[in-house]
């Protein structure tokens, strides 16, 4: 698979790319998979399969999920800028952080970002249970996305003290596409890309005092069966907007 099928499915899944939106997630692949040559930033088994196992996977989100317009989102665990960087090129308008606490990893990003020249989108070596304890990122973020980092309680554990208090929550409404619906996230929200069974992640993820309704979404796709097999979907956890989280 390559841009111009992805342009292709994202359009089947109504989400219109423009030439300019190729050409970056172009430079974005081609410069990743180099960088991948010298750090390991996705499995070598993948680099084959880039575009679908990994741009596609994480552009997919946007023909399940609606945000509106400038909302805060950090991106747990980044590694290469996945899904970040892709989120990014897909809406412009949204506002990212990019976290990962391998400080290698981090330089590659900021060097991809420079070769992009993306706006409202930055790079941060560290932690995320350390930048929850900093005034500039605690209670900051409208919403946590994460792409096979952790388990679910642990990403709901990181992510609480990065998410504001006063965001309105998630709501549903009809999509464009007939016979479908999207769920408009506001925050404060995490999203995970997760697989498999989730049960007992879920089971284990109610634990925590704050975190109330729980949606997972499969990722199929009309038109195309790339996902299908792969047994792709996202967790989306909603977090009580009042504070009183219990000490750990």
């Amino acid at each position: 698979m390559d841009s111009l099928l992805v342009w292709t499915t994202c359009a089947q899944n109504g989400l219109r790319l423009s030439d300019e939106q190729l050409r970056q997630l172009d430079v974005y692949a081609v410069r990743l998979l180099e960088w991948n040559k010298k750090i390991n930033l996705v499995s070598r088994r993948d680099e084959e399969n880039f575009w679908t196992r990994h741009i596609l996977h994480c552009i997919s989100l946007m023909f399940k999920v609606e945000f509106d317009e400038g909302v805060k989102i950090l991106d747990l665990g980044t590694g290469g800028g996945l899904p970040g960087v892709v989120l990014k090129i897909a809406r412009p308008d949204l506002l990212f952080t990019l976290l990962d606490s391998t400080r290698k990893k981090i330089d590659v990003v900021r060097d991809l970002l420079g070769s992009l020249g993306l706006a409202g989108i930055d790079a941060v070596w560290g932690r995320a249970e350390d930048l929850g304890k900093q005034r500039e990122h605690a209670g900051q973020h409208d919403i946590v996305v994460a792409r096979g980092v952790a388990a679910l309680k642990d990403l709901a554990l990181w992510s609480y003290p990065l998410l504001k208090r006063s965001a309105r929550g998630v709501d549903t409404r009809k999509a464009d596409a007939p016979g479908s619906a999207k769920k408009r996230v506001h925050g404060p929200t995490l999203i995970a890309f997760k697989g498999g069974n989730l049960d007992d992640e879920i089971k284990e993820l109610r634990k925590h005092p704050n975190v109330g309704p729980i949606s997972t979404i499969e990722l199929t796709l009309n038109g195309s069966t790339q996902l299908d097999d792969r047994d792709k979907k996202v967790v989306i956890v909603e977090f009580a907007r009042s504070i009183r989280q219990k000490a750990e």
